[in-house]
C-alpha cells in the first residue's frame, strides 16, 4: 500500500510538472522530426551502440515525453514501446511520434508496478534513462518488472544520477548536506520543474535514496547479471553541476548493462 500511495502520489506531481517541461523546450517538436535526431547523453549513447542490433525490439521505462526512445528508434531499433505513469507527458510523447518513421513506436500510461503481463518476455532491450531509480519506493519490484519485460538474453541499459551525488545539496559551490545511508521516504512540494530550477506550489513528491549496493542486489535478486559498469563525473541529471568542474568531482553518474539469463 505505501509503494501505491508513493508513486500515485507522484504521479500527480509529474502530471502538474508537463506543461512547465513543454515550455522550456518549445524547439523538441521540430527537432524531432529530424532522421537523424538524438538526445541522448555521450556515454549512455555509446552503451546504446554496444547492444543495440538492427530491429531490435525497445521498452523504455519511464520514458516521460520519449525523446530518448524516439533517439534509440533513430539508430536502427524495431518495435520501440514507451511506458510512463503520467498520462499528460504519454500525450506528449505520442505528439512527438506523430511523424511516419516513428510508425512503430507506441506510449503507454501505467504505473512501473503496473505494467500489464501481455508486456512479458516480449524485448530484445529495456532501456531506463536518468531520473528513474529515486522515484522508486520499492528497488526490488521494480527491476523484477524490468526483468520480465525482457526476452531470455535481453539487456537491460541503464544511465543513473550516482547515489553519492544524492548527499549533497545544491550551492555555490555545492555541499555534502545528506546521509548516503537514509533510506527514509523524502517528500517535496517545490515542484519538478528540472531545467530552470523554478520553484511553484507543487502536489507532494516522494523520493528516495538508493545505495549502489541497494541497486546492484535488487538487479541480482530480479535474475539480471551485470555485464559492464561505469562511473563518471558527467553532468547528466543537471543537479549540482558545479561539482562536474571541480578537482574534487564525487561521481555524479553511472551507465551499465545487465543481461537477463
Amino acid at each position: 500500500m505505501k509503494t501505491k500511495f508513493y508513486t500515485e502520489q507522484t504521479l500527480k506531481s509529474w502530471d502538474q510538472a508537463a506543461e512547465i517541461h513543454h515550455r522550456r523546450n518549445p524547439g523538441l517538436a521540430t527537432q524531432t522530426k529530424a532522421p537523424d535526431f538524438n538526445a541522448l547523453h555521450e556515454e549512455f549513447n555509446r552503451l546504446v551502440d554496444a547492444r543495440l542490433v538492427a530491429d531490435s525490439s525497445v521498452a523504455q521505462i519511464c520514458c516521460n515525453n520519449g525523446k530518448d526512445l524516439l533517439s534509440i528508434k533513430n539508430k536502427g531499433a524495431g518495435y520501440c514501446l514507451g511506458i510512463d505513469g503520467s498520462s499528460k507527458f504519454i500525450e506528449q510523447a505520442r505528439a512527438l511520434a506523430n511523424h511516419p518513421h516513428y510508425s512503430d513506436v507506441n506510449f503507454e500510461t501505467h504505473n512501473v508496478y503496473e505494467i500489464p503481463e501481455h508486456h512479458h518476455g516480449k524485448f530484445d532491450i529495456v532501456a531506463i534513462t536518468v531520473g528513474v531509480l529515486n522515484w522508486m519506493p520499492d528497488l526490488d519490484k521494480f527491476f523484477t518488472v524490468c526483468s520480465r519485460l525482457l526476452k531470455p538474453g535481453g539487456f537491460m541499459l541503464m544511465e543513473e544520477m550516482h547515489p553519492v551525488l544524492n548527499m549533497y545539496e545544491e550551492g555555490n559551490p555545492s555541499y555534502i548536506a545528506y546521509s548516503y545511508f537514509n533510506r527514509e521516504a523524502q517528500i517535496d512540494t517545490h515542484g519538478l520543474d528540472y531545467f530552470s530550477g523554478e520553484k511553484y506550489d507543487a502536489e507532494p513528491n516522494y523520493y528516495f535514496q538508493h545505495t549502489l549496493s541497494d541497486i546492484l542486489s535488487a538487479a541480482i535478486a530480479s535474475g539480471l547479471q551485470l555485464q559492464t559498469f561505469e562511473e563518471s563525473r558527467s553532468n547528466i541529471g543537471n543537479y549540482c553541476g558545479d561539482l562536474a568542474s571541480s578537482p574534487l568531482s564525487p561521481p555524479m553518474a553511472f551507465i551499465a548493462s545487465w543481461k537477463r539469463t
